[in-house]
């Protein structure tokens, strides 16, 4: 059977939960099949057609306009987010560039907002994928997201966690990514995309051994990670969150308006 809803998800630790009974192969009431890129590749599949529903992250939604966001599921923290870090040699105020690893909009929109709105820094922008290293000789500043920042952790420590800086500015969660979905809604996606992280936290005790392994981390770490730091049901203050980082993202020049249309 030919694969008829074509699924991109994030290839980082974060988003492993979310994918699990989809990689798992569960029964859904449509042909799929999954294929696990960088964020920012999730939302260009999505913009081009290559796919039908893909986790994109969050800043993307400005050029999806077209796309239907899926309103219980995503990939959230509530407090520190862990792996997303922004490290400077320089304080904060004084960073004049910024090294980027351009695999997440969003990250990146976040990072901006914040140095402009807090410490009052906007810096130009380089993208530099890690090691830390290299990203730190081309710019003042660096910003390390998904499974890098965990071997960039260990080189040193970060000026910012920015999940952290976020609620601890606005009192809200912050929102990384979500599903999203192009055109018609296949029958059943929602129920299938609830099922795919259920199955993910049924299976939990087998499936965190897998994921630490594959992503070259702890056990300890990947189960505190994914069970404690993340979330990844989307409650009414995390839809909240996301609407604020929307509009103070668009209020400082960062990100165009836009709004989103839940399922």
């Amino acid at each position: 059977m030919s694969d008829s809803v074509r699924i991109a998800g994030v290839k980082y630790l974060n988003a492993r939960p979310l994918l699990a009974g989809l990689e798992a192969g569960i029964s859904a009431p449509f042909a799929y099949g999954l294929t696990r890129i960088d964020p920012a590749h999730c939302a260009a599949a999505l913009r081009d057609g290559t796919a039908t529903v893909a986790t994109v992250p969050v800043a993307a939604l400005a050029d999806l306009p077209a796309v239907q966001v899926v309103g219980s599921l995503g990939i959230a923290c509530r407090r520190e987010a862990t792996s997303v870090l922004l490290f400077s040699p320089r304080p904060l105020p004084q960073v004049r560039s910024l090294a980027v690893h351009a695999a997440s909009r969003t990250s990146v929109a976040l990072a901006r907002l914040l140095l402009a709105e807090r410490w009052g820094a906007r810096p130009t922008v380089v993208p530099v994928d890690p090691p830390l290293n290299s990203m730190l000789e081309r710019a003042d500043a660096a910003l390390v997201i998904g499974d890098a920042a965990f071997a960039a952790r260990q080189q040193a420590e970060p000026a910012l966690d920015l999940g952290l800086a976020w609620t601890q500015w606005t009192g809200l969660p912050f929102v990384f990514a979500v599903w999203a979905v192009r055109g018609e809604v296949p029958a059943g996606l929602v129920a299938t995309l609830e099922a795919s992280l259920a199955y993910g936290e049924a299976h939990w005790r087998q499936l965190v051994p897998v994921w630490a392994r594959e992503h070259g981390v702890s056990e300890e770490l990947a189960d505190r990670y994914l069970g404690e730091t993340m979330t990844f049901r989307l409650g009414r203050e995390e839809r909240a969150g996301l609407a604020e980082f929307a509009r103070r993202a668009a209020a400082a020049g960062v990100l165009p308006r836009h709004r989103v249309t839940w399922l």
